[in-house]
């Protein structure tokens, strides 16, 4: 749990976190803003998306995963048509759901080969595969009362033109904000500057980030006597998501 000396201070966060190197944080008025940089992106599968964007372009690329997309429902509809008639043997279901998972399967490997054609397609020339990622990409998480918000800053630099381009997204991290915890659940939380008991309450709603199979949780906390503001952060392993979109 972060012990915040005063007002906007967040060092003892950042040395408890070991990011005080690569971690700005500060709190302006009721918002707080965290700076931290991240890895370069990483894309799976490289030589096979790089052999197909030498062959196709992205006009193709697009068409070929909306089609194997369509693939798949087609022969989910049929399958399930016929499950429900039960007009066809085992054999034809197990054929039906396996095509329809390769479908889908296919669909989503093209997304992937689409992303890498966005990352290194160069805006100002006009070359496809001529960026390549550089410097130092940051995230910015920005949290006040009522949102939370998260962005990745990169920079992308053309090997034909030196152009860098500089792109700002969210990258598909889930972010919101969560419910805050009931009263009855802060009654055993103890101020760890006055070290009162059950005194401290919620300022705000939680920040929620997932990345990948990781979900952090950030909750901000007051003592009401001794006016101490306080940040914790858990960390848990999610199966899958609780969340739609």
């Amino acid at each position: 749990m972060y012990n915040q000396s005063e007002f906007g201070n967040l060092e003892n966060y950042l040395l408890e976190k070991k990011l005080c190197k690569k971690t700005s944080c500060e709190q302006v008025l009721n918002t707080y803003i965290f700076t931290g940089a991240v890895e370069y992106k990483k894309h799976r599968f490289k030589k096979v998306s790089l052999f197909l964007i030498n062959i196709f372009d992205e006009k193709a690329l697009e068409i070929m995963s909306k089609m194997f997309f369509l693939f798949c429902v087609i022969i989910s509809l049929i399958t399930i048509v016929n499950i429900l008639s039960n007009g066809y043997g085992d054999w034809f279901y197990i054929t039906g759901i396996v095509f329809s998972v390769i479908s889908l399967i296919i669909s989503l490997f093209i997304q992937n080969v689409l992303e890498y054609y966005h990352d290194t397609f160069c805006k100002k020339c006009g070359k496809k595969l001529a960026c390549e990622e550089t410097g130092e990409p940051v995230m910015k998480e920005t949290s006040s009362y009522g949102e939370y918000t998260l962005t990745v800053t990169r920079h992308w630099k053309c090997r034909y033109c030196g152009n860098v381009d500089i792109r700002e997204s969210q990258e598909n991290i889930f972010a919101e904000q969560g419910e805050m915890l009931p009263e009855v659940s802060l009654k055993n939380i103890e101020c760890n500057k006055c070290s009162e008991t059950g005194t401290l309450v919620e300022i705000k709603k939680p920040d929620i980030k997932e990345i990948g199979r990781q979900r952090l949780t950030r909750r901000y906390y007051k003592c009401t006597v001794c006016g101490h503001e306080e940040i914790n952060e858990s960390e848990e392993i999610i199966n899958r998501r609780k969340h739609i979109g």
